[in-house]
């Protein structure tokens, strides 16, 4: 018992000597703030969506190239994503809170984020009428000397919102009925798309009021050949493409909007074959090279919003088609960087589990067994080859539906 006691008593002291030298050479982990480089030329990307299930804490997340994560942004009630300053080191998100989290008293407001640090640098309010929406291209835009932004709203009364950034204030709204998605044109104007194929013109004067609206003829008929809002801008021509298959150039400029172009994206026989266009942000361009990245399927055109398996490279001068590039897993957005080796990136979803696996869950309980299984992950790929480079496995588990290069 005794000889017992004295082996307690020495692992004790052993112990306490063991514990107190790992304290004397514990240096605690000290809080700090990490600088980024110049984003530029680097192929940096970011991920954003609405963060769900956890709607009221948005995100969006930063990686490298080589799929390292460098940082995120706590965004708000259902994120629409960032704005990006070509011409600062500044990032602005129209952004949603609540006083109680999920409800009290709604506040918005348009953050405006250090490009290096990440951190706040300070907020403008703004009426609390934001729209949310899973396309959210067009929501937000700035106009071409960065200096206004216009953020658009539904109550469900459409509205725009125009904020001056550089003088840290609120604009003024200006209502435009059965109008979405703002699309810069000029150093003053903007145009957003309408109910009728037509569009809303907007133009600002050196303080951001309006001293023009008016309507436009219509340019396309949304009962024949619907254009989805997501569009990419090269110059003052506009590149869009249609649930009926076809890609759509429209010029537009001060002077207002006009179809320039329309072609089809698929040929008779691949529209047979049932291809279709897919994903809810499904289109990407390279300005430099006129390249028009579309994610395709094999669905019926009314499915459009479903996860595709190739992307479909087009000229937009010659429209003619230049690759199929094959994706390693279903995606719903792509997104290509810009400069002379661009990244083709996609973002998927995947069920983390055995083929066969996945197949009998299919077959025996359909998609709703699959939909509580599913995850998200990143491809990149080498724009002008096609070549698959690297995959970004187990990114954090939310909606995320925008993939978009830095």
């Amino acid at each position: 018992m005794l000889m017992r006691s004295l082996r307690y008593l020495l692992c004790a002291v052993s112990l306490t000597a063991i514990a107190s030298t790992a304290t004397a050479e514990f240096v605690p982990e000290q809080a700090g703030v990490e600088v980024l480089g110049d984003h530029r030329g680097q192929n940096w990307f970011w991920i954003w969506g609405s963060n769900a299930p956890n709607m009221v804490d948005g995100r969006a997340y930063l990686f490298d190239d080589n799929g390292r994560s460098l940082g995120l942004l706590s965004t708000g009630t259902w994120s629409n994503g960032l704005v990006m300053s070509t011409r600062r080191d500044e990032l602005y998100s129209t952004e949603i809170y609540f006083s109680r989290g999920v409800r009290g008293q709604r506040s918005d407001v348009v953050s405006v984020y250090d490009a290096r640090t990440l951190g706040p640098k300070f907020e403008i309010p703004i009426p609390p009428k934001r729209m949310t929406a899973l396309i959210s291209t067009g929501l937000s835009v700035l106009s071409d000397d960065e200096r206004f932004l216009l953020v658009l709203n539904f109550t469900p009364a459409q509205s725009i919102s125009i904020v001056d950034l550089e003088n840290r204030r609120f604009v003024e709204e200006v209502a435009i009925p059965g109008c979405a998605s703002i699309y810069p044109a000029g150093p003053r104007d903007f145009h957003a798309i309408c109910g009728n194929g037509g569009f809303f013109h907007l133009r600002l004067d050196e303080q951001g009021h309006v001293v023009l609206q008016e309507r436009t003829a219509p340019v396309f008929d949304p009962l024949k050949d619907l254009l989805l809002t997501t569009g990419w801008r090269r110059g003052d021509n506009w590149f869009f493409v249609s649930q009926k298959n076809n890609g759509y150039s429209l010029r537009m400029d001060a002077q207002g909007v006009m179809l320039a172009d329309q072609w089809s994206l698929v040929s008779d026989a691949e529209r047979a074959d049932g291809w279709s266009i897919a994903g809810n942000h499904g289109t990407a361009l390279h300005a430099d090279s006129g390249r028009l990245f579309v994610l395709m399927h094999k669905d019926t055109p009314e499915n459009y919003q479903k996860p595709g398996s190739e992307v479909w490279v087009y000229d937009v001068r010659s429209h003619q088609r230049l690759a199929r590039i094959e994706l390693k897993e279903q995606s719903t957005a792509i997104g290509v960087s810009q400069g002379p080796h661009p990244r083709l990136y996609s973002l998927d979803w995947v069920v983390p589990l055995p083929k066969l696996f996945t197949l009998w869950v299919y077959f025996t309980a359909g998609d709703a067994g699959l939909n509580p299984l599913l995850r998200q992950n990143i491809n990149l790929y080498d724009a002008d080859s096609g070549q698959h480079l690297r995959s970004v496995d187990d990114i954090p588990l939310g909606f995320m539906n925008v993939v978009m290069p830095w």
